[in-house]
């Protein structure tokens, strides 16, 4: 009897084998593999660049066997559209940065970036809080949320109550494609994954600008074991920061 064998799992190519020094049960390290997964599985290792911000985002060059660029804090879409200009038609540029980073002192060059409508992606980790100064209070941080700048919670009278950045891009004319999942279960990092491959996929053939929140954990700086942080997020964010494709080329985008 003949024997087929099909490989339906391994270690991507663009994953370098550096080990990661993320902490345990962050979610950066889901999120570094289904970006190495997806660059694998358009066969673009060689034409696409990649553009990390600050704080754990820096880490990436580190396991991402692509070209990589590290940007100043605040600046990586500015890096990144640079390199899209040079890059032009020949090759994929993509950013991925933390939400801290990202809303916050890169607010005003990520709604530039996207009015532009650059040929780009973005990959916003969104976990809630600014990992790079040790847990402060991020844009997205939740009324109520603990967090370094606000050890009795975060207050909405001072602070105001938390954004969804992901959402108030859909309204943006050139903006392609946008997504959010969370990186928690099986189903949603499969699902993830389609969303990170398809925004690459938009950005290759339309030219446009494609973003995707990944709604992650950050177990250290929530203080919380990772399985009680998991639960935690998903129940403090639900209808707060729901998944799903929120726009696509289809649903109408200005040239």
């Amino acid at each position: 009897m003949d024997l087929k064998f099909e490989q339906i799992a391994g270690f991507p190519k663009s994953l370098s084998e550096t080990p990661q020094h993320f902490c345990p049960g962050c979610t950066h390290g889901v999120n570094t593999r289904l970006l190495a997964e997806a660059i694998d599985a358009m066969q673009v290792s060689e034409t696409i660049v990649g553009v990390c911000g600050v704080g754990c985002s820096a880490l990436l060059p580190d396991y991402l066997d692509i070209d990589m660029v590290a940007a100043p804090p605040g600046q990586a879409l500015s890096v990144a559209s640079g390199l899209a200009h040079e890059i032009g038609d020949s090759g994929l540029v993509f950013a991925y940065v933390g939400e801290g980073d990202l809303y916050g002192r890169g607010m005003s060059t990520l709604m530039h970036t996207a009015i532009r409508g650059e040929a780009l992606s973005v990959f916003c980790a969104n976990n809630l809080n600014t990992g790079m100064s040790g847990g402060h209070m991020s844009p997205t941080s939740l009324v109520g949320q603990k967090t370094a700048s606000t050890p009795e919670g975060k207050s909405a009278v001072k602070y105001g109550i938390p954004i969804d950045f992901t959402r108030l891009l859909t309204d943006i004319p050139k903006t392609s494609f946008i997504a959010r999942f969370k990186g928690f279960t099986a189903g949603d990092i499969k699902k993830g994954r389609e969303y990170i491959k398809r925004s690459l996929l938009v950005q290759k053939y339309q030219r446009g600008f494609t973003f995707v929140e990944i709604l992650g954990i950050c177990p250290t700086n929530l203080e919380m074991p990772p399985t009680k942080a998991v639960q935690w997020v998903k129940a403090s964010t639900s209808g707060i920061y729901p998944s799903g494709i929120l726009k696509t080329p289809e649903m109408g985008r200005i040239q």
